[in-house]
């Protein structure tokens, strides 16, 4: 998962990495105190297919965000 500030579609280095979930886990981020509220994210899945989600806002307490894999 790769973030930018909202509108800005500079999107760094992902920021967990490499890691792959088998579906229906989970992952808990901590982001750095200097990232702003207003993101877009941009999800690469190990088929190839990249998801982009606009203006998530990552300073509500416990965000979460639901990601389902395309159907076969």
């Amino acid at each position: 998962m790769e973030l930018s500030a909202a509108g800005q579609a500079r999107y760094g280095l992902s920021v967990i990495g490499r890691v792959e979930l088998p579906p229906g886990n989970a992952l808990f981020l901590t982001l750095p105190a200097t990232t702003p509220c207003l993101n877009d994210l941009r999800i690469r899945w190990a088929d190839g297919r990249v998801e982009d989600l606009a203006r998530e806002d990552l300073c509500q307490p416990r965000r979460t965000i639901r990601l389902a894999p395309a159907a076969n």
